[in-house]
């Protein structure tokens, strides 16, 4: 087991790599600035990491992870149960559910899934920034953002898909469903937690405010489809 003041020092290279890419830009920052932030020294840095572009890996990594985990326990918790009980039938354009009662539970349980979500992305929304930034130039890590696609893929390498089509075979990721998912499901996340601390300052809004005002609008996209016991999936809509 790695000492906890390995531990302590790895921490302390993460949350000044973190500051000073959001900050200032990856491409900007230098290892010996890391190392003076993270009262370390540059050694120690190259102890755990081999380069900058590794420590920048690894903080994408662990948030993909995060927000994977975050979906499966969702999946198994609710639409996997729902599906074994025989109150939930995924079809080819929708998710039926066997009575009001389950459909309720359902959007209950989605919405505290959202609202998990959304608590995540903003306490990591240094890293979401950094993410953001990247995707928007020339370098190594500018298509790290469309990993988000990743879990809209219909292959065994996803494990979501892969988890929900085990369960009920009938269950597919339409081109026009991947399309919405990415800019309506998946950035709206990734703007609100990137702009947020601007959007603070130049509203007279505080943070439970913004908050609770977002997940309002964002309820209202995501849930906009449903019709009786179903919600309708988009690709049937169009």
């Amino acid at each position: 087991m790695e000492p906890l003041e390995n531990n302590e020092s790895r921490e302390r290279i993460l949350n000044a790599s973190i500051k000073l890419f959001s900050e200032k830009g990856f491409d900007a920052t230098r290892v010996n600035e890391i190392a003076e932030a993270a009262e370390v020294n540059k050694a120690l840095i190259y102890y755990y990491f081999k380069s900058k572009e590794e420590i920048l890996d690894y903080l994408i990594d662990s948030l993909f992870k995060s927000v994977t985990s975050l979906a499966m326990d969702f999946i198994h918790q609710n639409i996997i149960q729902m599906i074994k009980e025989g109150s939930l039938d995924i079809e080819a354009d929708r998710l039926h559910f066997i009575n009001e009662n389950a459909l309720k539970f359902f959007l209950q349980q989605a919405t505290i899934y959202i609202e998990n979500l959304l608590d995540y992305v903003l306490e990591h929304r240094d890293v979401i920034r950094i993410l953001l930034l990247e995707s928007l130039k020339n370098g190594k890590h500018h298509d790290a953002l469309f990993r988000l696609m990743d879990l809209l893929k219909e292959n065994d390498d996803n494990l979501i898909y892969k988890t929900i089509w085990d369960a009920d075979n009938d269950f597919n990721f339409p081109d026009n469903m991947i399309l919405h998912k990415f800019f309506f499901s998946f950035m709206p996340y990734i703007n609100f937690a990137a702009y947020f601390d601007e959007y603070k300052k130049k509203s007279s809004l505080n943070d439970q405010e913004i908050r609770r005002s977002f997940l309002h609008s964002l309820k209202a996209v995501t849930f906009f489809s449903i019709s009786g016991n179903d919600i309708l999936m988009l690709h049937r809509l169009w």
